[in-house]
């Protein structure tokens, strides 16, 4: 089941010095519908709402998205055109382009590039086209990422509130419009009151989920959607929100009871209920422009980020369980192998000691064994298998298929005997023989400098057989 979990964060605090502290935020925890949500058919199915309330930012339900909906007052939507540049440069480009738009320093600002416009749709893509642009408080927004770091999910998005109300359709050809006779976009209003979701900065404190001031002197949240890229986001009081609802535009009023029951605006009476339906619907088509995501440049979902570590646990644990086991095995079976090596170390030398108890140092059991061996043959008459005669008797059995004029020397020397062989004789037929007759024959790979003058022909050496 793929889960969505949508957040809407509080206007940003200018009375509350950093760093601040979350405190209960309104969430929604939603079921995807099965066939997503398009441009051109529109949603498939109604989201199924399967939680909604307040919660601390670690009690926050885990979901396949996070969906970060940031106050329409702390992002300032307008228009610039951008020139086709690398992300890098780009980046150091956007508060020149925006400067003129605000009131304040364009550094400390977050500037998100969002899509491009109707009218410069068409223009090449190599050329600067005109893109509408997102300006936030960089230090607001990495505080929010910060604060939703622990947070289980697996793709994140962080969308302006403004761009997050639904339009709907204009009025037919004919009816009341522009004064060029086009028909004018209705508009989608949303006052609510003003809740303080800010901790304090000294503790960690349950918050008031109330409206922050008291009845007379209220703060109200206006969010207005006025077209498909455009939008904004005020903080009213009492007075200020009379005196703007003659500047507001022609649209549909939504609010929360709050403002529905005490809010100085008279179209709030007829106003419909601004629930999290309306939110969910009006964020799910702005998630069909990736454009419009906040979370660009150094905020931008890195690819270990987009890993659900916590669905791999279980494969990465058997992998881990595995490769344990296996090391458990080898360092097991070269113990076995290193004890069983002692062993014969331990009876070979016991083999040489009693056979031989005046040997004192022992170096190499094995060696030191067939030299005493050879030393007792000798003393007692009997030749070794790399004498003369039992080599050469042996290389006799097996060469004799040989041509009578094959064989052009034959020579002792190292206790081995050296066989010269004329050109063109069938040296594998004569190598076979040799180590059927115990013999094992390499070739002489001495120097033509420190051979010994004689006949010209293939030289092997003749030794026992291993």
């Amino acid at each position: 089941m793929s889960t969505t979990l949508y957040v809407r964060l509080p206007h940003r605090p200018h009375d509350q010095p950093q760093p601040w502290h979350f405190g209960a935020l309104p969430f929604a925890l939603v079921r995807d519908p099965v066939k997503p949500a398009t441009r051109r058919t529109g949603p498939s199915q109604a989201p199924e709402v399967l939680r909604e309330g307040h919660a601390q930012i670690a009690a926050l339900p885990a979901a396949e998205r996070l969906v970060l909906i940031l106050a329409a007052s702390d992002v300032l939507l307008t228009t610039a055109t951008v020139p086709p540049l690398p992300p890098a440069r780009l980046k150091q480009a956007l508060p020149n382009l925006v400067e003129d738009a605000l009131a304040t320093d364009a550094q400390p600002c977050h500037i998100g590039v969002g899509p491009v416009l109707d009218g410069d749709a068409a223009r090449p893509a190599r050329g600067p086209r005109r893109r509408l642009l997102m300006v936030a408080n960089r230090a607001w927004l990495r505080a929010v990422l910060d604060a939703f770091a622990e947070h289980r999910h697996r793709r994140r998005h962080v969308l302006p509130a403004q761009m997050c109300l639904p339009l709907e359709a204009p009025p037919e050809a004919g009816e009341a419009g522009d004064d060029d006779g086009a028909p004018a976009q209705p508009a989608t209003l949303v006052v609510e009151a003003a809740a303080a979701s800010l901790a304090p900065a000294e503790g960690m404190v349950e918050p008031t989920l109330a409206p922050a001031t008291a009845p007379g002197s209220d703060q109200w949240q206006l969010t207005v959607r006025t077209g498909l890229h455009e939008g904004y986001g005020l903080l009213l009081g009492n007075d200020a929100l009379a005196a703007w609802q003659a500047l507001a535009p022609e649209g549909n009023w939504h609010g929360d009871a709050s403002a529905v029951a005490s809010a100085p605006v008279p179209a709030l009476r007829q106003a419909r209920a601004a629930d999290w339906r309306l939110w969910i619907a009006g964020a799910q088509g702005c998630l069909q422009e990736p454009g419009l995501d906040l979370a660009q440049f150094e905020f931008a979902q890195g690819r270990a980020d987009r890993w659900n570590l916590l669905a791999w646990r279980l494969p990465l644990a058997l992998a881990a369980g595995v490769v344990l086991v296996q090391l458990l095995g080898m360092n097991v079976h070269w113990l076995m192998l290193r004890h069983e090596q002692q062993r014969l170390e331990a009876a070979q030398l016991q083999t040489l000691h009693n056979a031989f108890p005046q040997i004192q140092t022992v170096l190499d059991a094995p060696l030191q064994m067939r030299r005493q061996v050879e030393q007792l043959r000798l003393a007692s008459g009997r030749s070794t298998p790399d004498d003369f005669l039992p080599l050469a008797d042996r290389f006799g059995q097996a060469a004799r298929q040989l041509a009578p004029d094959a064989l052009q020397a034959l020579e002792y020397r190292g206790r081995a005997l050296v066989a010269t062989l004329k050109p063109g004789t069938d040296i594998a037929a004569l190598r076979v023989a040799a180590r059927q007759a115990g013999l094992q024959m390499e070739e002489d790979k001495t120097a033509e400098a420190a051979r010994p003058a004689g006949p010209a022909g293939s030289r092997w050496l003749i030794k026992p057989g291993l």
